[in-house]
């Protein structure tokens, strides 16, 4: 990026974020702090009305207002794809009905060469959320999670288990919303565990914002909970295309056992957590480890035999 570029970009930030500070400049540019101190000179000398904050960062002078966003063709093309997606994966609602007004608006201040490369883009690309359900953003139970995250609110959830297929009672502090394989996780601090937790929206059969707020704790929500294991499958050659089309969001690593077929590797949290994916693909698939699976698929072949029984 040149200097131009660059220094027309912490404008943007500025508008955007508000108060900043030199090292968020600097990380975000991968350039020195030294360089980001002389670009805001130069946008002072050519009269911005930026001001500093002692030991706090820089901010735009309240009223100051940028020229309109021009977006580079790259920049335009992402946003349509962005906005169609939006457009294709979430039900019918207030956040669709902002994608289409967001995208008319951009397409009202393109160039008219670069407008009709989005339209073009627009025509021959479709987004359908068939057979997974689409996404809804305004679920009441989304937006106050959402809500909650932001004010720093206790969460009381009444949360039914995968594991153990049980039902418990849970005080939580959000830190934030993450999708994992189609379907969304509270991340939060739970009280009960003492520990952070991944909460899955769909489980959650009740919940209430509290009035009490929390001071954040020094916690790094992290993709998995901590305590996995690993569990080691072989799959016949005949299906190992298709395992990779549908691969479960907690694979790890594959390797080629030769006529035996491919062994993949799963880290999981509870056997649950992959059960059901792993017996859809039948005798294609055999558990080699840990030993204790192994045994747990078999039970559970030895009564499906039973129920299917003349």
């Amino acid at each position: 990026m040149n200097r131009t570029d660059r220094l027309m970009a912490y404008l943007v930030m500025f508008q955007s974020r508000g108060l900043l500070r030199a090292q968020d400049f600097a990380a975000h540019f991968e350039i020195s702090e030294r360089t980001v101190y002389r670009d805001i000179d130069a946008l002072l000398q050519v009269g911005v009305p930026i001001y500093g904050m002692a030991g706090e960062g820089y901010r735009l002078l309240e009223g100051y207002y940028l020229p309109p966003v021009t977006f580079t063709p790259k920049e335009a093309r992402t946003l349509a794809l962005a906005l169609s997606m939006v457009m294709g994966f979430s039900v019918p609602g207030n956040t669709r009905k902002s994608a289409e007004t967001a995208r008319d608006k951009i397409q009202t201040i393109l160039p008219k060469r670069l407008k009709q490369e989005v339209a073009a883009l627009q025509t021959v690309l479709d987004f359908y959320a068939f057979p997974q359900p689409e996404l809804d953003f305004d679920d009441m139970q989304f937006v106050a999670f959402q809500q909650a995250i932001h004010d720093k609110k206790l969460l009381t959830l009444t949360y039914h288990s995968l594991a153990g297929n049980k039902t418990t009672q849970r005080t939580v502090e959000p830190l934030n919303l993450v999708m994992i394989d189609r379907a969304w996780l509270l991340s939060a601090y739970c009280r009960l565990r003492k520990d952070v937790r991944h909460f899955n929206l769909g489980r959650i059969d009740q919940y209430q914002v509290l009035e009490e707020a929390f001071e954040p704790r020094k916690v790094t929500p992290s993709r998995f909970p901590a305590e996995r294991f690993d569990i080691a499958v072989r799959f016949d050659h005949s299906v190992v295309r298709w395992v990779r089309e549908r691969q479960h969001f907690t694979f790890i690593e594959e390797q080629d056992a030769s006529e035996a077929g491919i062994v993949m590797t799963y880290r999981v949290a509870n056997w649950s957590v992959i059960a059901t994916w792993l017996l859809g693909w039948g005798d294609n698939m055999e558990i080699i480890t840990p030993h204790a699976l192994r045994e747990n698929v078999a039970e559970t072949a030895r009564r499906m035999i039973t129920k299917h029984a003349d």
